[in-house]
């Protein structure tokens, strides 16, 4: 549960082309083992949920639904869960055949271009999803725009750079998503170079760092 914020951004930014859906307990207990023994601390779900929107970049948490369930469902409470997260479900039990009626509004809600369709006679979903976007083919030649963008930011002086490290991150962070779907899997060490430099402030030499990441691109290439 500690670890829930770190997990929860790192794994939505090693899945850059999924959608996520987190169902959270708001009242969540954690036991802490000190000198005078176990203790148990409760930890608010909601409080989690917000944390790790606020640590995921834009393009990541719009791919993300999180639902907070809670038995404390006053207005007062439900409006706290909404502000943190993006819904709220009663803690209660949900018998099988209904979880799809009582998530898919939510989901259609969050994701208005999933298209869900149904089986009649299962009263299944037969596909899960259906998206308009080809399958995309990412090229050498795709890539050069953003790498002779990044050429001309790494060049930036240090308040230039912290000015504008959101900016630069994303650039990143988009590059780190074409490398991942480029065919020959000689990309590895590329990917890895840019997820070592996610942090709310830029590297110390982001200069040395993004030719390190520019020649194992061309490299692995």
């Amino acid at each position: 549960i500690t670890g829930f914020v770190d997990w929860s951004v790192n794994f939505v930014d090693s899945h850059p082309y999924d959608l996520f859906l987190f169902l959270v307990d708001e009242n969540l207990d954690v036991q802490d083992d000190d000198h005078a023994g176990t203790k148990q601390n409760t930890v608010s779900g909601s409080a989690a949920v917000a944390e790790m929107r606020s640590r995921l970049l834009p393009d990541q948490e719009r791919k993300v639904l999180s639902l907070i369930r809670s038995a404390n469902d006053s207005a007062k409470d439900v409006a706290i869960y909404n502000s943190r997260a993006h819904g709220y479900l009663p803690k209660a039990p949900i018998r099988a055949e209904s979880v799809l009626e009582v998530l898919a509004p939510l989901w259609l809600a969050r994701f208005p271009r999933f298209e869900m369709i149904v089986d009649e006679d299962k009263k299944l979903p037969a596909e899960t999803h259906k998206f308009d976007d080809s399958e995309v083919i990412i090229t050498m030649n795709d890539l050069m725009g953003c790498i002779d963008d990044m050429d001309s930011l790494s060049q930036l002086d240090k308040e230039e750079l912290e000015e504008k490290w959101s900016i630069v991150w994303e650039k990143l962070h988009a590059l780190k998503g074409d490398l991942q779907i480029m065919p020959g899997g000689g990309l590895d060490e590329a990917i890895s170079l840019i997820t070592s430099l996610r942090s709310p402030k830029p590297p110390r030499n982001f200069a040395q760092d993004w030719q390190k990441i520019r020649s194992s691109i061309f490299s692995g290439c």
